[in-house]
């Protein structure tokens, strides 16, 4: 039935793209406009500048005035942008970007990414870098849909977002400086100026970028407090040579991200995914009383004490990203040379507290080291191109604790690897209007991880093999759930954990942190009497222990296309794409190493501009097929919390409709429509036997290590942040008042009802919803200042934008922005 709808719906708006096109062309032949058209956009998404209208692939470009317009003021607010992303901010700084639903849930630096990001030409190796990137100074966004697996390689399965920054401009002195102040004591300021420094052969641009908000929860969660830099300079000694050096650094101090105990699942064996809400306001906060209180009658298992509350306080990132790259472009007849060499790392300390953690505190440091080189011909013949390589190396060291209060997963350990490729992709005339194009990409990776995983969980009586473990039943007989079981402390230092129950007299002083997996799990009475134990209860080491892997692989992906010019500016393609996501390696004995996914993309799609250039129709109709996506999900294996890697296959098909009309000199509409029919094929998922909470059907036992596995058959649910329906629509009018210039736009977007969360549960969707945004801006001809004031969000809608549940029923989620209003002044001289 969806795809009988889709297929109707694609149908209906291609036969009105078409009559559009025939009505077009007669007011073309028949009439002349006075209206001045639409600006030509040019774009370097497939690595050489081009204009929007003439690049064969499906691709936005957004630029700097429209991000504030809508108030994108990082990438973690990217989901506002497009119908085709969707975007999940998790704890702290990780992030993750889907693209009609092709993405991955990055839950530590161990997962690549599905949606390639790339600063200035520079690739990000990490998920967490996008926390980094604020949005400022910029040229443009661009957003490419669909797998890039020539020109960008390994994950980029979904696609790419570039965030090109605005170059220093030879011979030019200007600059801005631009500040904003809203509700929730918002205030923003950013800024650049511009020098020539060298009787035009030499310029400098620096620029800044600073945001301080309160939290839109009570407990301060879900607030901002950044800084960003960026410098460059730019040296041109002759018409054929340029070298561009650029430095940036941005921080980030806010508590993050923080979502609301929006309900509970059932913990009863057979009910697990009846939902509760829990009657806990939006924006109250994870750490709030209210939290805190329907928390505190949740019992954790094994120990089955009571949770006990969390403390806003224990909340905080300290979190920087600094970079520096060249890039030198030398220009011959035959083309352009181009190298990028860079070098990018991160100091990230920070803590969340995510499906109720108490909290999960990080420490990561990472570095990674690139270069790319590439060969952009500029031949007088019918074949042009461009041949290029590519490098990186990455070094990650990280120490973590998912702090449970009962239950402390612990992982320290240094993971990375190195990455080369050679690529090459051309087009060859065919003749003046249909052109060929094929490219393909060579990439050979090497990645290891090495560490030690460590699982301290408290049993009520003792340890489960010593027979002195107790039921549910005999536990309040024990006294496990009195409050008298002790709090594990918040240290990822394994050492340390044990040395803070040792200075409590909890457990034997001769006590040491003893590596697990070389036989019997290393266990520690608890030195508190218990009512029918020797003891209150027993700590037990269930992790993996030492664990090493390492993983070599190469891979082939390739892109063919056709193009012909069916008018002096109509474009029609059609292609085929194949892209990858690198295989991995996991601190998991079961899994230490995991395959690479790939994608089919099939696109056919058609570039337009009618009536004197004041009508752009983009379209575009696409199939793709996902094999082997690599699902990481958090479930329970052995007692305790895990995130395995599932591997499931998806139909992705749908069609993207994108349309801009200069209806006059002062007016213009726009509108974005995607329908989308995204299914799994074949997705299987694990838990321990009685465990599971996933609403799918259950289909089989399997052996475990210590608990049997239970598999559930979740095929036919819709992949994540892939609503069926999207839109992004708006217009802009402008008032001519003697000099001066009133702009009004209206920006309206829709989303229909999408997954949040591998459980496909009730009550963890993001429901349909629609955003409403209003702006005024008023400025004198010559443009030298703005006022604007506007108002986001008008209706205050309110929506799930991503979930997390644990091991015991607590669901959290994070929710959209509430409605937030101020004042902006620029100036520009």
């Amino acid at each position: 039935m969806k795809l009988r709808r889709l297929l109707t719906t694609s149908c209906g708006a291609l036969a009105l793209l078409s009559a559009s096109a025939v009505f077009a062309q007669a007011q073309d032949s028949g009439s002349t406009s006075v209206n001045s058209g639409l600006d030509e956009i040019i774009v370097t998404a497939q690595r050489r500048e081009e204009s929007l209208q003439d690049a064969a692939v499906a691709i936005e470009a957004i630029d700097q005035d429209s991000l504030t317009r809508q108030g994108l003021e990082s990438a973690q607010d990217l989901g506002k942008l497009s119908p085709a992303l969707g975007i999940s901010a998790g704890g702290g700084p990780l992030t993750s970007i889907f693209v009609r639903g092709v993405g991955a849930l990055t839950v530590n630096p161990l997962t690549d990414a599905a949606v390639a990001q790339n600063v200035d030409g520079v690739y990000l190796g990490r998920s967490s870098g996008a926390a980094g990137q604020a949005l400022y100074d910029l040229e443009r966004v661009e957003l490419l849909k669909g797998p890039q697996g020539t020109l960008y390689g390994r994950n980029a399965t979904g696609g790419v977002v570039n965030y090109i920054p605005v170059k220093p401009i030879l011979g030019e002195n200007s600059g801005y400086i631009q500040g904003e102040y809203g509700n929730y004591n918002k205030i923003g300021l950013q800024g650049a100026v511009n020098f020539d420094i060298g009787d035009g052969k030499t310029a400098f641009r620096l620029s800044g970028n600073y945001l301080n908000r309160d939290g839109y929860s009570d407990d301060g969660t879900n607030d901002a407090d950044s800084f960003s830099l960026r410098g460059q300079v730019l040296i041109e000694p002759t018409d054929q040579l340029s070298v561009r050096v650029a430095a940036d650094y941005s921080e980030n101090n806010a508590k993050g991200p923080g979502g609301d105990l929006f309900g509970t699942y059932s913990n009863d064996t057979g009910s697990l995914t009846d939902f509760t809400p829990s009657g806990v306001a939006i924006d109250s906060g994870p750490t709030s009383d209210a939290a805190n209180a329907v928390r505190g009658g949740v019992l954790h298992t094994p120990s089955f004490a009571f949770f006990q509350p969390l403390d806003g306080d224990d909340l905080f990132q300290d979190i920087s990203f600094t970079g520096i790259m060249a890039e030198i472009n030398y220009q011959t007849d035959a083309g352009t040379f181009t190298l990028i060499p860079a070098y990018r790392e991160s100091d990230q300390d920070y803590t969340f507290v995510g499906p109720g953690f108490a909290p999960a505190k990080t420490n990561e440091q990472n570095n990674q080291t690139s270069l790319e080189a590439r060969f952009t011909t500029d031949l007088d013949g019918p074949l042009n191109g461009i041949i290029g390589a590519f490098y990186i190396d990455e070094d990650i060291k990280t120490s973590t604790v998912f702090a449970q209060q009962f239950t402390s997963p612990i992982q320290n350990y240094n993971n990375g690897g190195d990455s080369w490729a050679i690529f090459g992709q051309g087009t060859f005339d065919v003749s003046e209007t249909f052109r060929l194009n094929a490219g393909l990409r060579y990439t050979k990776d090497n990645k290891f991880a090495e560490g030690i995983s460590d699982t301290f969980v408290t049993f009520c009586g003792g340890a489960p093999f010593t027979g002195n473990f107790l039921t549910p039943g005999a536990s309040f007989g024990n006294g496990c759930a009195s409050g008298a079981m002790p709090l594990h402390p918040i240290t990822s230092d394994r050492d340390a954990f044990i040395a803070d129950f040792i200075s409590r007299g909890l457990i034997a002083a001769d006590s040491v942190a003893t590596v697990p997996g070389q036989g019997r799990p290393p266990f520690y009475n608890l030195l508190l009497p218990g009512g029918i134990a020797p003891q209150l209860g027993a700590i037990v080491n269930v992790g993996e222990g030492a664990l090493q892997s390492e993983l070599d692989f190469d891979e082939l992906t390739y892109r063919l296309g056709a193009e012909m010019d069916w008018g002096n500016s109509n474009l029609l393609y059609a292609g085929y794409e194949r892209g990858y996501r690198a295989g991995g390696v996991d601190l998991s004995l079961a899994a230490p190493t995991y395959d690479f996914e790939f994608i089919d993309a099939f696109t056919i799609g058609s570039k337009n501009r009618f009536l004197d250039n004041t009508l752009q129709v983009n379209a575009e109709a696409f199939l793709w097929k996902y094999d082997g996506q690599q699902v990481t999900y958090f479930t329970t294996l052995d007692s305790a919390s895990a995130f395995p890697i599932a591997n499931g296959d998806a139909t992705i098909k749908g069609l993207d409709i994108d349309v801009i009309w200069a209806a006059s000199d002062n007016t213009t509409l726009y509108g974005n429509v995607q329908f989308l029919d995204s299914t799994y094929d074949d997705l299987q998922l694990i838990s321990d036997e009685g465990r599971g909470r996933f609403g799918c059907e259950t289909i089989g036992l399997s052996p475990g290590n210590e608990v049997p596995i239970e598999s559930y058959d979740c095929s036919g649910n819709s992949l994540l942040f892939s609503p069926e329906f999207g839109a992004d629509l708006g217009i802009n009018h402008i008032f001519e008042m003697n000099n001066y210039d009133l702009s009004l736009t209206a920006d309206a977007s829709y989303r229909s009802e999408q997954e949040t969360n591998f459980l496909f549960t009730d009550g963890l969707q993001v429901k349909s919803h629609v955003n409403l945004n209003l702006d005024a801006t008023l400025s004198p001809d010559d443009a030298a200042w703005s006022l604007s004031v506007f108002m986001r969000n008008v209706t205050d809608e309110r929506y799930l934008q991503n979930s997390n549940v644990n091991n015991r029923g607590l669901a959290y989620g994070v929710y959209s922005a509430p409605q937030t209003y101020g004042a902006r002044i620029r100036a520009n001289f």
